[in-house]
């Protein structure tokens, strides 16, 4: 159910946060997981996912017949406008079936008294699965009555990685990388030309190189620092791990703000 863009910077982030996010290996029975990709399966969503692909094809057509001939002032103007009609359409679609998907996954957790609900692309070994549940709870018919407590405490937090990606430290590195992997690919592509196919491999090969070097230079410290920071609040908030907000489902500990605050 997620849609996500992570830089370079924020999927280290995520790496850090949770010292293995890949493999949430913690064998706790107040956390649950969920795979949101079988909620992305139901008949509900990809009706929705359909009508949401047509609509998006039609007003594409629709956007490039409004500016022809027009001015580039006007372009601007004229693919915002669109661009808000693609907003509107997607909150309309899906807005009611994420609301009630978050309810139902809010009372099976309550349920099962759980403090933390995640993805269950991070899960190895360890908590509930809750996902069958989930699906039937979604799938009664009325309406779901949320559940009346708010989560428990939780020893797992999470991390909202786009605060942290926002940080001047952490623009400029992502600055400094993508000016210097824009640079290296032009140095490439004039090598490139006229070359041989083995010797455009060897060329490639050392794009690569110069890339991870200068990935290491900008981002690697920006990451160290991160490391640091959440390693830091962790222990001060006594949590046995930290996830990328992304990978939150419900309930946890939003740590977030301490984090900001140690690496500014």
């Amino acid at each position: 159910m997620h849609i996500r863009f992570v830089s370079a910077i924020a999927f280290a982030i995520v790496a850090a946060a949770a010292l293995a996010p890949q493999a949430l290996a913690v064998d706790v029975n107040d956390i649950g997981f969920v795979d949101q990709s079988a909620i992305g399966s139901l008949p509900q969503y990809q009706a929705a996912q359909q009508q949401f692909a047509q609509f998006r094809d039609q007003t594409a057509r629709d956007f490039q017949a409004a500016i022809k001939g027009k001015g580039q002032a006007d372009q601007q103007r004229i693919y915002g406008d669109f661009n808000q009609k693609l907003a509107a359409r997607q909150h309309e679609l899906f807005d009611p079936l994420l609301a009630r998907a978050q309810t139902a996954i809010a009372l099976v957790a309550a349920q099962k008294s759980l403090s933390v609900v995640v993805d269950k692309q991070i899960v190895i070994f360890g908590g509930q699965d809750i996902t069958k549940d989930v699906l039937g709870a979604i799938g009664q018919s009325g309406v779901i009555v949320p559940p009346v407590n708010t989560p428990p405490p939780s020893e797992v937090g999470y991390v909202d990685q786009t605060q942290i990606d926002a940080l001047p430290k952490a623009k400029a590195a992502a600055d400094a990388f993508a000016a210097a992997r824009q640079q290296l690919g032009q140095e490439m592509n004039k090598e490139l030309q006229g070359k041989s196919q083995a010797d455009q491999a060897a060329i490639v090969q050392q794009f690569n190189q110069k890339l991870k070097d200068e990935q290491t230079k900008d981002i690697q410290p920006i990451n160290d620092m991160v490391e640091k920071a959440i390693s830091q609040v962790a222990r001060k908030r006594k949590l046995l791990l930290v996830v990328d907000m992304a990978d939150r489902v419900y309930g946890g500990t939003d740590v977030t703000t301490d984090v900001v605050a140690a690496l500014k």
